[in-house]
């Protein structure tokens, strides 16, 4: 407007922080990535260490023969509910919904050796076949099976019985399995003696 008066102020130039309220706000942030690293080291810490559960697992795994093959008739009664089911022909014992069983196996298994042309399986043959005939008079026997894998060196054999007769037989120590085990420790080539319980089942 004509004959207005004006002035011309010139622009606000903003506070310079104090030295007080920098310090204050190093330390605020400096207390923010202290808490950060504490949680962090908190969070991994409290982490399961996969490296240690894969060697327990194994290591688990490496001794079920010696843990699965001891005291079945104690573990039946743990793990079964007090329910039969006749299937079969016979009576099923029923370990959860649908995994019913009426045979347990008990398992003789060592490795051997392709040296001198297969010298190792050879006498493992033969001493199986000095109690085969002892093997199959166990009262309960429903089957006697021998397993040989030629690429992995197995050679197994796998005893099945009457589910209620198993007991008798382990009250026996599973004869003639320590005369065998005996027998086959002391053939050269042979390694890994071990045995294991379990159900048997076809399906």
């Amino acid at each position: 407007m004509i004959g207005s008066d004006y002035v011309l102020h010139a622009p606000r130039k903003s506070p310079k922080p104090s030295l007080k309220v920098i310090l204050a706000a190093g330390a605020a942030v400096g207390c923010i990535i202290l808490l950060i690293g504490v949680a962090y080291g908190t969070t991994q810490a409290s982490q399961p260490d996969l490296g240690s559960f894969a060697i327990a697992t194994k290591a688990m795994v490496l001794r079920c023969p010696s843990t699965c093959g001891m005291g079945f008739r104690r573990d039946i009664s743990q793990i079964t509910p007090s329910r039969n089911l006749r299937l079969r022909g016979g009576a099923m014992t029923e370990i959860a919904k649908g995994v019913s069983f009426d045979t347990v196996a008990r398992e003789w298994r060592m490795k051997w050796t392709a040296e001198s042309d297969k010298a190792s399986l050879v006498a493992a043959q033969e001493a199986l076949d000095e109690v085969l005939s002892e093997v199959k008079a166990v009262p309960g026997v429903k089957s006697v099976q021998r397993v040989v894998c030629g690429g992995c060196l197995d050679f197994k054999v796998v005893t099945a019985l009457e589910a209620e007769k198993f007991g008798d037989w382990e009250g026996s120590d599973f004869a003639p399995e320590t005369k065998f085990l005996e027998k086959v420790k002391a053939i050269p080539g042979i390694s890994f003696v071990e045995t294991q319980t379990y159900t048997l089942m076809p399906m």
